[in-house]
């Protein structure tokens, strides 16, 4: 008996699997890019803190440098090093201990 009898190679029976498979993946990794970006858009938009708001982050003063789509950059001096750049993805901003410095400066107004 010759395999071509049955009408059917096995690329005919894998290719569907293979297809569904790669569907999958795809639908997965957009799942987590959409979410990711969600989480970006809601900071930026609808988010307690500004580009340029000073916050309190982990304990140490830092400055909100740029809200993205994927990610946050918080900026922060140390004294040992220098000015140190903090990249946080937007989906763990949640679970940050991050807070908002208000500084409580009134002008003073000549009469």
């Amino acid at each position: 008996m010759n395999p071509s009898d049955f009408g059917m190679t096995i690329g005919d029976i894998l290719t569907p699997f293979m297809a569904m498979m790669v569907g999958i993946i795809i639908a997965l990794w957009i799942k987590d890019f959409a979410t990711k970006a969600a989480a970006g858009m809601s900071f930026k938009y609808f988010g307690p803190f500004k580009e340029g708001d000073i916050v309190q982050l982990d304990g140490k003063k830092a400055m909100v440098i740029k809200i993205g789509l994927m990610m946050t950059v918080f900026g922060h001096k140390d004294e040992e090093r220098g000015y140190i750049w903090r990249y946080v993805p937007n989906e763990k901003i949640a679970g940050l201990r991050l807070g908002k410095v208000v500084s409580n400066h009134r002008k003073e107004t000549k009469p």
